[in-house]
């Protein structure tokens, strides 16, 4: 027996029950964390075995589950930062005492992540290395959901095999980088969708509002995004008219808890000390001043296969779709984040190189993922309106 209730209806209590997790976990109320997390996990059962999906789709979560269920996190980032503030949540019954958490686990970084995964196992009571990884994956649910959604049949299968190709062992080792791809990919599509496609408008803004705010509060690259899907609807709605005031004041305060995290966290480094400062604007001047810098940035991004394809994908079927609002929306966004991640290894305090070497592949997957990904779904489009 199926209950009655659609997709977007589906998608947006994901997102609600895992705002509301952070915000009772935030409060420290026991009874509400356990039932929240009951909830969740009821409505993950419900879309599993009784929500009319593609079976595939569900396979797919399915496998991913016990695949993180039955392996041990390794990744140092995963274990130093992510799953260790999992562990200062579980035992810290006033988690606003960032002062006191090692500097190595960067107590300034958004931690909405970490926050979710906690309810789980401050549910069960007892710690457990396996549960706020479990609970890290959990939030990939509602984008995978709506960008499911989107494709159908053989596209479907495409697209999960575009996200394993791409993000392969983040869906499984604990680290954010993964969920910021998947995140602003559904930020993108759905920019697009409310600027230049009114179908599901009211629907797509809530998912949009809901997607921004997870997006954001994950890590500083996601505020960046968000800041730039923001820009375009402030642009849309100057310039163009795409989109009324009300759809842009909601759009906007979707930002608003990741500055408000920003100014936070800006105040009590200055107070406690707690990091020293990853970039200095003498580093970008000195930097750019010296072309071989942009250079060694720019050979470090090239030497990622995955990116390469992506950009030729998208590039070879931009002059090929015929949907240009797309195309020039996805180029737009994705070369202003290209620039100011430049800008930000050129700013940066340690030896550039080994900064390069340690992160570089981890932040263009937004970008990797986002040109493929588009290019199938305008793909996808095009057939649809044959």
């Amino acid at each position: 027996m199926y209950f009655k209730i659609n997709l977007s209806q589906l998608i947006i209590s994901f997102y609600f029950l895992i705002i509301l997790s952070c915000i009772t976990m935030l409060l420290n109320f026991e009874l509400l964390i356990i039932i929240n997390s009951l909830v969740f996990l009821f409505t993950l059962i419900y879309l599993i075995f009784f929500f009319r999906i593609n079976i595939i789709f569900k396979i797919f979560i399915f496998l991913l589950i016990l695949i993180n269920l039955s392996t041990i996190t390794t990744s140092w980032d995963a274990r130093s930062i992510w799953l260790f503030k999992t562990k200062i949540f579980f035992y810290e019954e006033n988690i606003f005492n960032f002062h006191k958490h090692p500097q190595f686990s960067h107590p300034t970084y958004p931690f909405i992540a970490p926050l979710f995964a906690s309810t789980f196992v401050k549910s069960l009571k007892f710690w457990n290395e396996i549960f706020p990884k479990i609970g890290i994956f959990f939030l990939y649910l509602p984008p995978l959901m709506f960008l499911s959604s989107k494709f159908k049949k053989n596209y479907l299968y495409a697209f999960l095999s575009i996200s394993l190709f791409v993000q392969g062992k983040y869906f499984i080792n604990g680290e954010i980088d993964g969920l910021i791809s998947i995140y602003f990919l559904t930020s993108l599509i759905l920019t697009y969708e409310i600027i230049f496609n009114k179908h599901d408008q009211k629907k797509n803004i809530i998912i949009i509002f809901f997607n921004n705010i997870i997006l954001s509060l994950l890590k500083f690259e996601g505020t960046v995004l968000v800041l730039l899907t923001c820009f375009m609807f402030f642009i849309h709605f100057i310039f163009r008219k795409k989109i009324n005031s009300k759809t842009l004041v909601l759009i906007m305060l979707s930002v608003v808890p990741s500055i408000l995290w920003l100014l936070y966290s800006i105040k009590i480094n200055n107070v406690y000390q707690l990091n020293d400062s990853s970039f200095g604007l003498e580093n970008l001047i000195y930097r750019l001043n010296n072309f071989d810098n942009l250079m060694l940035i720019v050979s470090f991004f090239l030497s990622d296969e995955k990116f390469l394809l992506g950009i030729l994908l998208f590039f070879v079927f931009f002059f090929k779709t015929n949907n240009k609002d797309l195309n020039y929306l996805t180029l737009t966004i994705l070369s202003l984040y290209f620039i100011i991640l430049v800008m930000i290894y050129l700013s940066t305090n340690f030896d550039l190189s080994w900064h390069l070497q340690s992160s570089a592949n981890r932040v263009i997957k937004p970008l990797t993922l986002s040109f493929i990904v588009i290019t199938l779904y305008n793909i996808n489009l095009n057939k649809l309106k044959k």
